[in-house]
């Protein structure tokens, strides 16, 4: 029997953590949670005391909830003393105290919408036939939002209720005015929404193309019907996508992403915060690519990565991606921009998954101590920590590699080192079978053209010739403007000291 009694126990404690009350209160913020308990005590909110007691109760153990010692029966002994145990009242009682929160949450949102707000206010004052104060209060809205010189989407959808709900007033005639501006208003608002709208899907359309063989958007049709519906319509944001979804051939990606970058950094304050996010992170996109096929520098994304910084546009509710964490420190550090990597890291370690923090972290330490203090700094970080994520061991192995090249150009004693790591780093990514295709291609090809590049080092009697072209027709290799530094750097030191080895 005490068995029995000490699993009912263990049971209850895990069914009350698990249910959703206890979640939504675990993403309240503080200042949110001490809103609740106001909202819970306003008679209006909520008429069931018993709710202001329980989340009096449950306050100590926010915002973990995790006590061993908390059951439903010991918490309904806290919030009802008088009352007769019940799993049934016990479970109710958090469902009602769910659905206050459920409201709260609605009526917190609700009062940072100032334009819904106002649109509802105005629509209330029209069903009480109140039509002084309709007009009045809808025209002096329209007025608001005209004069805004940067609009996002809620301002154009506005405009458009807003006209939408005067022009079709049962007790106003403008229907029947001559020369009345209202429907032209409406048209150019609806104008706007589509084609702003239309748009960030198409270029959604084309990045997914991009990414996934298997959605074959039609993305010609749809650039056919946006570009006739945004003929003789100027706007800040839809001239970057006329010049984002004008044709250019491969030859000509890197021009049009100058062009794309220097415009948007022009247009930029004319932009609202929706379309800053939405071509920065094009913008973005497109350095990829072209750093991936060497037609850019990683460096030259810098800029851009910090003003997604700024923006929030390469967060993503506060969360941070390994792979933008990792390009942000590259990119860096290969620039020399130390005292920021230092700052990134400090500021956006924390916004990381915490499974991988731990490796970002240490990565980063070791990518930095390579191109700030020296590859001997770089390799005592690396042997003192074990990555776990497999794709961290993957990149660890190639800084290691970077590292003892780097000393084998210092000192001739490295050679066993370095190709001893060439040989196993190539047999540890044929022997993993988790690698796709083309991720253990991009890998291997680094191996193979770093073992290049070193043979060549030791080659008595190199031919320049056979390192000029190496790396012009790679498109899926990794850590190619490295390589090419080093490419410039064996040619440089093979020039000076011909027979230095």
């Amino acid at each position: 029997m005490p068995y029995v009694y000490r699993h009912i126990s263990t049971t209850s404690m895990a069914a009350i953590f698990s249910t959703k009350f206890f979640r939504i209160l675990q993403t309240m913020e503080p200042v949110e949670l001490k809103d609740f308990e106001t909202w819970l005590q306003s008679p209006w909110c909520n008429t069931n005391k018993n709710l202001i007691r329980l989340l009096t109760r449950l306050k100590p153990y926010y915002p973990g909830f995790s006590d061993t010692k908390l059951t439903k029966e010991k918490l309904f002994r806290q919030v009802l003393p008088d009352g007769k145990f019940s799993e049934r009242r016990m479970n109710n009682l958090l469902s009602e105290a769910y659905l206050a929160a459920e409201k709260f949450l609605v009526f917190q949102r609700f009062s940072g919408e100032h334009h819904l707000q106002k649109e509802l206010l105005i629509q209330e004052f029209q069903s009480r036939e109140l039509d002084d104060w309709f007009f009045r209060d809808a025209c002096c809205e329209i007025d608001r939002l005209e004069s805004r010189e940067v609009k996002d989407w809620k301002d154009h959808l506005s405009l458009l209720r807003l006209h939408r709900r005067m022009y079709h007033h049962p007790g106003q005639g403008l229907r029947g005015q001559a020369g009345h501006a209202t429907v032209v208003q409406m048209g150019a608002q609806i104008d706007l929404l589509y084609l702003l709208e239309k748009a960030a899907v198409i270029n959604e359309m084309i990045f997914r193309n991009r990414l996934f063989e298997e959605e074959p958007h039609d993305v010609p049709s749809e650039l056919n019907k946006w570009f006739t519906a945004a003929d003789g319509i100027r706007h800040p944001a839809l001239e970057l996508y006329r010049m984002r979804f004008a044709d250019a051939g491969e030859e000509n990606l890197l021009p049009q992403f100058l062009q794309l970058q220097t415009a948007f950094l022009e247009r930029f304050d004319a932009l609202n915060a929706r379309e800053q996010n939405i071509h920065l992170l094009s913008l973005l996109n497109d350095a990829k690519q072209l750093i991936k096929t060497g037609a850019l520098d990683i460096t030259e994304s810098l800029p851009l990565y910090q003003l997604g910084l700024t923006t929030g546009a390469v967060l993503n509710q506060g969360k941070m991606t390994s792979n933008t964490y990792l390009t942000i420190v590259t990119a860096s550090n290969t620039k020399g921009t130390f005292d920021f990597t230092g700052h990134f890291t400090g500021t956006y370690t924390v916004c990381l998954a915490e499974e991988v923090r731990d490796d970002c972290a240490r990565w980063a330490d070791a990518h930095t101590a390579y191109w700030r203090n020296g590859p001997e700094s770089c390799l005592a970080i690396l042997q003192g920590y074990e990555f776990r994520a497999p794709n961290f061991q993957l990149i660890g192995r190639v800084l290691a590699t970077q590292a003892y090249f780097d000393l084998y150009l210092k000192d001739a004693s490295y050679h066993a080192y370095l190709f001893h790591s060439f040989d196993t780093f190539e047999k540890w990514l044929n022997r993993d079978k988790i690698w796709s295709k083309s991720n253990m291609t991009a890998f291997l090809r680094f191996v193979q053209i770093s073992r290049t590049l070193a043979k060549y080092y030791t080659d008595p009697d190199p031919d320049p010739k056979n390192l000029e072209n190496i790396l012009d027709q790679e498109l899926n290799i990794q850590a190619l403007n490295w390589l090419k530094l080093k490419r410039e750097e064996v040619l440089r030191l093979k020039t000076k000291r011909p027979s230095s080895i």
